[in-house]
């Protein structure tokens, strides 16, 4: 597929521009451990991209537990808000990419995080302050693989679908731009090449993807 005229960028927020997984992971695999599961992080590969709720449903499922979804998600809440706090990393050439596009290129996150994940995030890299537009898991009641997100974003960015760029490192959110007929680049930093499929490029780290960002917009 040739490339359409690019006038947007929309970012995916954990393993895409923050180097969030591994805490996402540790917080899981520490809470779980407390309550007598052995996980580890080849286990935790499967639920990259998806919302803390559906794993917590899928534990409770595997082992038959008599609790809420959400008694799980707060445990887990509660860690990795003070691990991203302390540890949170943006991925090299990020800044350079920013700087470029602000005020140039329409910028917007989309993510599966729910809002407070994200502003815990926001506290230690400043993100906020280059890309306004954020959508969370609290802003829609369908999250990615549908494209409700995606659309939603383009629509505050006042951008058409068709003329977006999206970078993302998990399949259901991959599958969510597409859907919302956007043009994606994946990520194969997180996921092996074949669980990213059905994206357009396939680039193997977050700064190639911001070279190739720039390539597709001009900048």
């Amino acid at each position: 597929m040739k490339p359409p005229q690019i006038k947007a960028v929309i970012f995916d927020l954990d393993g895409t521009l923050v180097n969030t997984e591994p805490l996402h992971s540790k917080a899981w695999i520490s809470v779980l451990g407390k309550r007598g599961f052995t996980y580890d992080k080849l286990w935790f590969h499967q639920w990259i991209g998806k919302a803390d709720r559906f794993l917590a449903q899928g534990v409770i499922e595997e082992h038959q537990l008599d609790i809420a979804p959400r008694v799980l998600q707060q445990e887990k809440e509660t860690l990795f808000h003070q691990l991203a706090e302390r540890d949170t990393q943006t991925f090299p050439g990020l800044t350079d990419l920013l700087t470029t596009f602000k005020g140039q290129v329409p910028m917007a996150i989309a993510t599966n995080s729910s809002r407070k994940d994200a502003e815990k995030i926001f506290i230690p890299t400043k993100l906020n302050n280059w890309i306004e537009t954020v959508v969370t898991a609290d802003d829609v009641k369908h999250l990615k693989p549908d494209p409700a997100m995606y659309l939603l974003a383009a629509k505050k960015i006042k951008v058409t679908p068709q003329h977006c760029l999206v970078i993302e490192d998990s399949p259901a959110g991959a599958q969510g731009a597409v859907t919302a007929g956007m043009y994606v680049l994946g990520l194969t930093s997180s996921l092996p090449a074949d669980r990213m499929h059905m994206c357009h490029e396939l680039l193997d780290q977050p700064t190639t993807a911001y070279l190739r960002a720039r390539e597709l917009t001009g900048f």
